[in-house]
């Protein structure tokens, strides 16, 4: 099969397991898809992390353990089956580097063992940009792309 192009109309319908959709900034699919996640990818981008206490940072000095730095930014997944038609959605950000974003993505999809794939395409891209950057990664092409 090839990269089919969904209509807006269609694009919530069952057919993919991992849905791979623009930050909330950059779409208007994040939005949509947000109230039915009930608002957790808004809540997730006023999330706070901790900071390690200044007494465990001094121990970690006169230990010499490594400390791991924390990753603060990157894509956000949520389990969304009970919510929508699909298992997952991945929020990653768009930074209008097409081949940037397209190999983040081929990344994540790598990572979950290769899941049927809907690409929500960030504004300003059309279909016919997306396989020529996915063709760099893998030749595989068997996903939907929703337009924004």
């Amino acid at each position: 099969m090839a990269i089919s192009v969904l209509s807006q109309a269609s694009a919530l319908n069952p057919g993919s397991d991992l849905w791979i959709v623009p930050d909330l900034e950059k779409s208007q699919w994040a939005a949509k898809l947000d109230w039915h996640l009930n608002f957790q990818i808004c809540k997730s981008s006023r999330h706070v992390s901790k900071q390690l206490p200044a007494f465990l940072n001094d121990v970690l000095v006169e230990t010499e353990l490594d400390k791991k730095p924390l990753r603060t930014s990157g894509p956000l997944m949520i389990a969304s089956s009970e919510l929508l038609p699909n298992k997952w959605v991945v929020i990653v950000p768009w930074n209008d580097n097409l081949a940037a974003w397209t190999s983040e993505i081929f990344e994540i999809w790598k990572n979950l063992k290769e899941p049927s794939l809907r690409v929500f395409l960030p504004p300003g891209q059309n279909a016919g940009n997306l396989p020529a950057e996915w063709q760099s990664n893998n030749n595989f092409q068997d996903f939907t792309v929703v337009l924004d």
